[in-house]
C-alpha cells in the first residue's frame, strides 16, 4: 500500500506550466483497497485490494468504467438519437428514411468506436503505470 501511495496524487508535471508532459495518476488508499485514476482521463478507475500473505503480498486490481461513467455514455447517446432524430425530420421530408437511418447509425459506430479506443487507452495507461510501480516485485 506504501508504493501505491507514494505513487499517486504527486505534483502535476507541466511544461511552461501549462502543457501536460506525462500521465498524472491521483487516486487513494484506505486500509487495504485503492483506487487510481489518470488526472485528466477519469472515465476509467482501477480498483484494487492488497493482502498481504507469508513472503508478500497479493494485489489484484480490476480496471473498469466508473458507474457515473456508464450513465453519462448513455445519456450521450441517447441524446445523440434524438438529436438524428430532429434533424432527419427536418422540412422538406418530415419522415425518416433508410439514408438517414444509415447515416445516423454510422454516426453512433463512430462514437462508439472512438470511445473504445479512447477507453482502451485509458486501461493500458493505468495497466503500464501498475506495472512500472512495481517492476521490482516478483510476479506468479
Amino acid at each position: 500500500m506504501a508504493k501505491i501511495a507514494s505513487a499517486i496524487n504527486r505534483p502535476k508535471k507541466r511544461a511552461f506550466g501549462v502543457l501536460k508532459t506525462g500521465n498524472e495518476f491521483v487516486g487513494f488508499t484506505h486500509n487495504d483497497t485503492f483506487e487510481i485514476w489518470e488526472r485528466q482521463k477519469r472515465a476509467i478507475h482501477g480498483r484494487g485490494t492488497v493482502r498481504g500473505l507469508r513472503g508478500g503480498s497479493h494485489i489484484e486490481m480490476r480496471i473498469a468504467p466508473r458507474g457515473a461513467t456508464k450513465v453519462l455514455v448513455g445519456v450521450f447517446f441517447a441524446l445523440y438519437a434524438l438529436v438524428a432524430a430532429g434533424i432527419a425530420t427536418q422540412p422538406p421530408r418530415t419522415d425518416i428514411g433508410v439514408e438517414e437511418i444509415v447515416i445516423s447509425l454510422g454516426g453512433a459506430a463512430l462514437l462508439a468506436a472512438i470511445f473504445a479506443a479512447s477507453a482502451a487507452q485509458q486501461r493500458a495507461d493505468l495497466q503500464r503505470f501498475l506495472d512500472g510501480t512495481f517492476k521490482d516485485a516478483p510476479r506468479l
